[in-house]
């Protein structure tokens, strides 16, 4: 699903945002896809808000667009916490001419720990592969909370104790947490059971 128009040069652009989801064996992966023209700034941040990772897409055969392409993960890196994970594309691959990521991350001064990878949307080259990485990276991170949840699903009380959270930060925790999918609310027993499935992507 996605809302674009029409520019004057007869293309389409995204003007609110994409939306699709992927199943990734116990994960439900939702995608967010941002308007990529600076001017969409308002758009980008919503969509951006509350994000558990960001695929950031560079057109390998266009240059010219590295430039606003910087300012726009400039500014995604300012709402979200430093430590959210981020996976380049070096999209375009197919075409003739296309920057390899190893020069795409030099002339953007990215990272040398940045995870960059070749793609192409038109073919589907590394579009899985750069998923399932993310999706591994935001998994390691939950670990070892998902281990501590495992051990009080039918002592709330307890979990907040074991993580210094009182009433209210465990309730948006655990809400949270639902949303994610990472674990299932029983609100007539105040208990939950966490996903099963939810495990490190060959």
């Amino acid at each position: 699903m996605n809302v674009e128009a029409k520019g004057k040069d007869e293309k389409y652009y995204t003007v609110g945002m994409d939306l699709g989801s992927i199943k990734l064996n116990g994960f439900d992966c939702y995608l967010f896809g941002t308007p990529g023209l600076l001017r969409f700034s308002v758009m980008r941040n919503i969509v951006t808000s509350g994000s558990d990772g960001i695929i950031f897409v560079f057109d390998a055969a266009a240059p010219e667009k590295d430039d606003s392409a910087i300012v726009i993960l400039n500014s995604i890196r300012k709402l979200l916490p430093s430590s959210t994970p981020v996976v380049f594309l070096a999209n375009k691959q197919d075409i003739e001419g296309a920057r390899p990521p190893e020069i795409i991350q030099t002339q953007n001064y990215l990272s040398e720990k940045s995870k960059i990878f070749p793609t192409s949307t038109k073919t589907g080259l590394n579009i899985k592969e750069s998923i399932t990485h993310l999706v591994n990276v935001i998994y390691e991170e939950y670990s070892s909370l998902i281990k501590i949840l495992k051990t009080y699903e039918t002592d709330i009380q307890g979990l907040g104790e074991e993580l210094k959270k009182d009433h209210t930060e465990m309730r948006d925790l655990l809400n949270n947490l639902e949303i994610k999918r990472f674990i299932e609310m029983d609100r007539v027993r105040k208990t939950y059971k966490v996903r099963s499935g939810l495990k490190y992507l060959a």
